[in-house]
C-alpha cells in the first residue's frame, strides 16, 4: 500500500462486505479471514483483482494484500472497523 493512497470505495466496500460474512461464522475475525472474502468477490467478477486494487500503484510484484488490509483498517479508512487482540494477543478485527 502506498504511503499516501486512498484505498478505493470498492475495496473499502469489499473489506466491510467481508467482515459481516466473517462474523456470521463466529469466533475472531482476523485480516487473512477477511483476505478470503475479498478474493472470492474478485474472482467472481471479470478483472476483479485489477478493479480491487488499481488504486494501488505499487509496482512490487509480491503484495502482502492481507497487510494491506489490516493498514487501511489501522489509518482508519474502513468506517467502523478497528484492530485489536484477542485473549491470546493476536491481532483481531473488531466494530469500533
Amino acid at each position: 500500500m502506498l504511503k499516501d493512497a486512498q484505498p478505493s470505495d470498492y475495496f473499502l466496500g469489499a473489506i466491510l462486505r467481508a467482515y459481516d460474512k466473517a462474523s456470521e461464522e463466529g469466533g475472531d475475525v482476523s485480516c487473512s479471514k477477511l483476505w478470503d472474502y475479498v478474493c472470492m468477490e474478485c474472482f467472481h467478477t471479470p478483472g476483479g483483482f485489477v478493479t480491487m486494487f488499481q488504486w494501488d500503484e505499487s509496482k512490487a510484484k509480491n503484495i502482502n494484500r492481507i497487510g494491506t488490509i489490516a493498514e487501511t483498517i489501522r489509518r482508519g479508512h474502513v468506517p467502523g472497523l478497528i484492530l485489536s487482540e484477542n485473549d491470546k494477543g493476536r491481532e483481531i478485527v473488531v466494530r469500533a
